[in-house]
């Protein structure tokens, strides 16, 4: 089957969990037999064509960026005139939502990674493009039961949405003994005798100062990695007991996960809805604190069987969290044994392709048999 992906941007020339997604789904897809391509924009300058892990990456040129969306006009005529069986957008995305209505009638499905949060005054704008976009989908595909129940967006669509969880390759993320060397080398390097690890953009929703305010009473090394606009103010707020190691390439990060007792994810608002790195630690075999979001965060961690759960923006109950299991070993062995299961159980990157795959399948059907009805209740 022929598939074109539409995102905003693509790895490793950004980095953000719906292009994290994008490109793990892609290359899933490519490595099951498919035909894949992804559609996307240039963060800025001139358009490029490429091929990374099977999937081939057309980059429309681009002015920029401007709200956290790219400033590629070429992108929706570049649709046109690609050939597919299906189009596949990765939403929120207004240039993809132009692109799709632009688009010669085939088979639509839309990913609705989350609701539109921090723009949310936008929305009178580009709403109606929205609702255009999801009247057209075939399906609309969330990852979580969460996301499902509690958007405001996809109200009166409720019959089309489908929930088919993120997924990753875990093999990267076993304990491997060069893994395990590395991450041996890293504790020596931070000079830690407890690490509590987070992964993710430096940017707001994501809590970190919440969690640099919790452990500047902990006898423990916090490490984060990533970039982004809130690094400046992290690093005024942050203890001697915090290590900021940057952009990590994706072939080092494994040692990271291993190098750490605890993996925390501290967001603040629904901005988090899934929350990938999660499965990253899972399928390390570490265990999670995250807070109480009505996403699907909520979902992957399981509250006492892979790790703890705490309110968000609650710096004492971080603390709290964050001590207890820094101080039992054996807990934290059994959540984080836990959370590798559950990861390799539901949440792999073959699974989800799997899963798309089908979906796929059924809305090129429903094309050549228009009285055929779609979905009518969400399900996994």
């Amino acid at each position: 089957m022929r598939i074109v992906h539409v995102g905003k941007f693509y790895p490793p020339e950004y980095l953000g969990g719906l292009e994290t997604v994008n490109a793990t789904l892609a290359r899933s897809l490519a490595a099951a037999g498919h035909e894949v391509e992804c559609l996307v924009a240039a963060v800025r300058g001139p358009g490029s064509v490429a091929r990374q892990d099977g999937v081939r990456v057309v980059r429309a040129g681009s002015l920029g960026i401007l709200y956290s969306q790219p400033l590629a006009p070429g992108l929706p005529a570049a649709l046109r005139r690609t050939p597919a069986d299906v189009v596949h957008l990765h939403h929120p995305n207004p240039l993809g939502d132009v692109a799709v209505l632009r688009d010669r009638p085939r088979p639509l499905i839309v990913s609705q990674h989350s609701d539109i949060v921090r723009q949310r005054w936008l929305w009178p704008v580009i709403g109606p493009l929205v609702r255009r976009v999801f009247a057209r989908a075939h399906a609309i595909v969330v990852a979580s039961r969460q996301l499902a129940a509690r958007s405001l967006e996809l109200r009166g669509f409720e019959a089309k949405v489908r929930v088919i969880p993120f997924g990753i390759d875990p093999a990267p993320f076993a304990a491997g003994e060069p893994v395990r060397a590395r991450g041996r080398a890293l504790r020596e390097r931070w000079g830690a005798r407890s690490v509590v690890l987070g992964v993710g953009r430096l940017v707001g929703y994501k809590g970190w100062d919440v969690l640099l305010r919790a452990a500047r009473d902990l006898d423990a090394t916090v490490v984060l990695v990533g970039s982004g606009p809130e690094e400046g103010a992290l690093r005024a707020l942050a203890g001697a007991n915090t290590v900021f190691a940057g952009r990590v390439e994706d072939a080092e990060l494994p040692a990271y996960y291993h190098a750490a007792d605890v993996f925390c994810l501290p967001s603040v608002t629904t901005a988090e809805a899934f929350g990938i790195v999660l499965l990253e630690a899972m399928a390390s075999g570490k265990p999670l604190v995250t807070t109480a979001l009505p996403t699907g965060v909520a979902e992957v961690n399981r509250a006492g069987e892979t790790g703890l759960v705490v309110p968000p923006g609650d710096v004492a109950a971080l603390r709290e969290a964050l001590a207890a299991l820094l101080g039992d070993a054996g807990r934290r062995e059994a959540m984080g044994e836990a959370a590798r299961h559950v990861c390799a159980r539901e949440y792999t990157s073959a699974l989800m392709a799997e899963r798309f795959a089908v979906l796929y399948a059924e809305a090129v059907s429903a094309r050549h048999a228009p009285s055929s009805s779609a979905a009518t209740t969400p399900q996994s």
